[in-house]
């Protein structure tokens, strides 16, 4: 095979995201090329890129040739070829051969009896940005897979969520539709690969009498596929594909979540300075249990914490907001991140005294996260010491006046407990 070295190392950067960096088998660590294709995976994702150069099939250690192309001229043509178990290079001025595993141990990515479930074409553009915004309110506890992947509800609308249990982000792709009614679950890391390979390939090539404005302002389609109940495979134009394995298991009635109705407190607030109040009081809150406490009244936000002797607060003022006083507590860590890169005004709902509050922001996701709660506990009072006798006076009684009556200590201990919005 011959390939120009600046094309070689396009694709393999393509690639990069599917070579596992401890693989399971050693087999992974090379990228296959052949049957004009070049693919990579770590056996949940596979990246597949399109290479008419690819004749023969080799398999290609990918850090030692990553290596060793850094310094070989992009324009100088690289000469591959494999003889048995070695693989050799050849480029003007320079050569090198490497030891490779057995060719035949490279996993099948696309298994002949994969049927395809469903194909349709979908808004790429549309489609991948709400993946990117949807991700990071995906668990990474891998006590439970179904959170820990993006929902896609394909149909007449398609649905993009994420949750993690105590947030849910959820989005409506306006004017997307799929032509078979699904719900599949893709895992959190095929979807950082998905989008790297979205950046690295082109747009369709320009037609006839059209301008480079109009190619990169055009709606970018790309076929979506899902192979049997298993797989879900993206075709982005000609030039590259990905093969994800879904998670499988049943997506949570997540709409019976988003609440509705009238709302008993709606608020307007500057999203950086909520963002700033929020970082003031996140040392405390971080030193307990990151419990962060809202307050709205008199037109004015009060963001405070509290741990032991040390307390801090900060208020701010707020855009417009009707249904106060009110007072309600969220985890630090939850609003901080919602709140990162906002530069306008959010708006903050809530609904019930104990269910989540959304969260929304321009053309970002309607974002639900679950409030914190302080439950409130009675000490048990101390029994009263049994009275003392003598041998020479028997034990009496107690009696307790009508006129008098007993203190008992009623100090209050809390808990701070945090409820899951979807399991």
């Amino acid at each position: 095979m011959e390939i120009k070295v600046s094309r070689l190392l396009q694709i393999m950067e393509l690639l990069k995201p599917a070579v596992p960096k401890n693989p399971s088998l050693k087999v992974l660590s090379s990228i296959f090329m052949g049957d004009g294709q070049a693919i990579a995976t770590d056996l949940d994702t596979s990246i597949i890129a399109n290479v008419p150069e690819a004749t023969e099939p080799i398999l290609l250690p990918f850090v030692r040739i990553a290596e060793v192309l850094k310094y070989v001229n992009g324009n100088d043509i690289i000469n591959i070829d494999l003889k048995g178990r070695t693989l050799f290079l050849k480029w003007r001025n320079g050569k090198a051969s490497y030891p490779v595993e057995d060719i035949g141990e490279f996993p099948t990515i696309m298994p002949a009896d994969l049927v395809v479930k469903a194909e349709g074409m979908i808004d790429g553009d549309k489609l991948i940005n709400a993946f990117n915004l949807g991700l990071p309110y995906v668990s990474g506890d891998d006590k439970n897979p179904v959170l820990g992947g993006i929902w896609l509800m394909l149909g007449k609308t398609v649905e993009v969520v994420g949750g993690d249990g105590f947030r849910l982000s959820v989005q409506t792709l306006n004017g997307v539709s799929y032509p078979s009614e699904e719900q599949v679950i893709i895992q959190g890391e095929s979807v950082g690969i998905i989008n790297h390979v979205f950046n690295k390939t082109p747009r369709t090539p320009p037609a006839n009498g059209q301008s480079v404005a109009q190619i990169v302002t055009a709606k970018r389609n790309l076929r979506l596929s899902l192979l049997g109940s298993s797989k879900l495979r993206l075709d982005f134009g000609t030039s590259a594909s990905v093969v994800a394995s879904l998670i499988q298991g049943t997506i949570p009635k997540y709409s019976q979540l988003v609440p509705s109705g009238e709302p008993i407190l709606k608020s307007e607030i500057f999203a950086p300075q909520f963002e700033a109040a929020v970082k003031r009081v996140k040392k405390v809150a971080k030193d307990g249990t990151g419990m962060v406490h809202l307050e709205f009244a008199d037109g004015q936000l009060n963001i405070s914490a509290k741990h032991e002797d040390d307390e801090v607060g900060s208020t701010i003022d707020v855009i417009n907001t009707q249904g106060e006083p009110s007072s309600i507590a969220f985890n630090q860590k939850y609003l901080l991140e919602y709140l990162k890169g906002k530069e306008g005004i959010i708006t903050f709902t809530r609904y019930t005294e104990q269910g989540p509050v959304t969260f929304e922001y321009g053309k970002t996701p309607k974002v639900l996260i679950i409030p914190m709660f302080v439950e409130t506990k009675k000490k048990e009072p101390e029994p009263e010491p049994a009275a003392e006798t003598t041998q020479e006076e028997p034990a009496a009684e107690a009696e307790t006046p009508a006129d008098e009556t007993s203190e008992v200590d009623s100090d209050d201990t809390a808990d701070t407990t945090e409820e899951p919005v979807a399991e």
